[in-house]
């Protein structure tokens, strides 16, 4: 096939180019930033430089929600990373004179809001917050493009953990000087997913005949932060235990904070589990044992 990444020079983006490399399919790429090509793949600054026809399109352009603290002109920054680009890219399927067969587009589990008790599968409603009235808009200018024939699927996409590059780094950082730390109570819920496993999820969604219009790509086994620094703390050598209090985090990243670091959802992949889809790390441990370097002897 040939298939349009947004987003194609990012984590998952990168992985997944790789993937679809190794699996012969052809590759082009939206970037902002004019790129060398290779046998397989071609960077485009434009859409309209796309000009041969799309079997599908694989959207996961935007601005990082976690990078900096969630300002008025920030906030602006996401919706037109995301929103924005998604109905540009909606107007570019509706002009080819063949769209593409399939739109696979990225959301995120913010869409369920925040809650400490409720877990959340496809069928549940939007949430409250910035994050969920982003990925409901974003999801939204997606499902556009089925006014053009297109098959539309919505991926929910957790915390990716990946080896370098990921959230990951960031939530380890302590351990390295011999400190398990946690934000806020470590009570709020983590639903994560592996980078290796996130890119199986889209090729598995191209790949399915009929697929949902949502799927959460998530790990089956959620986990509160606390219990995240304690799978962590196995692979390192911990000497102390010490939380981050969430005031500190609120007073360096406000907003952003409240809604992404000190409060979680617990969300299942109902729709993969349905479909037998085979998740190759489903736990934290499995996961962590596969990304971190282990202690010495």
């Amino acid at each position: 096939m040939h298939i349009l990444i947004t987003g194609g020079t990012g984590l998952i983006g990168s992985a997944l180019c790789q993937h679809l490399r190794r699996q012969s399919h052809s590759v082009t790429v939206l970037t902002r930033r004019p790129r060398e090509g290779a046998e397989g793949l071609k960077y485009i600054c434009a859409l309209e430089d796309c000009t041969a026809p799309v079997d599908m399109v694989v959207n996961l352009a935007g601005a990082n929600l976690a990078q900096r603290r969630w300002s008025v002109a920030y906030k602006a920054e996401i919706r037109r990373s995301r929103v924005e680009l998604t109905h540009r890219l909606v107007a570019w399927m509706r002009g080819n004179e063949k769209p593409p067969r399939r739109l696979i587009t990225a959301s995120a589990i913010g869409y369920y809001g925040t809650s400490e008790r409720a877990s959340f599968d496809e069928s549940c409603p939007v949430g409250a917050g910035f994050a969920a009235t982003l990925c409901q808009d974003w999801e939204a200018a997606a499902a556009t493009a089925r006014d053009a024939g297109v098959e539309v699927v919505a991926l929910r996409l957790g915390v990716v953990m990946a080896a370098q590059g990921s959230a990951l780094q960031k939530m380890t950082q302590s351990f390295k000087f011999g400190v398990e730390s946690w934000l806020g109570t470590g009570e709020q819920w983590l639903s994560w997913i592996h980078l290796e496993d996130a890119v199986r999820v889209i090729y598995f969604v191209m790949a399915q005949e009929a697929p949902e219009a949502v799927y959460n790509a998530v790990a089956p086994v959620p986990l509160r932060h606390r219990e995240f620094a304690r799978e962590v703390g196995k692979s390192s050598k911990s000497l102390l235990r010490l939380p981050v209090p969430g005031f500190v985090a609120e007073a360096l990243a406000g907003e952003m904070a409240r809604e992404l670091l000190l409060s979680g959802q617990r969300v299942v992949p109902a729709n993969l589990e349905r479909s037998a889809f085979q998740f190759n790390y489903p736990t934290m441990a499995t996961a962590l044992e596969n990304l971190l370097e282990r202690p010495a002897a």
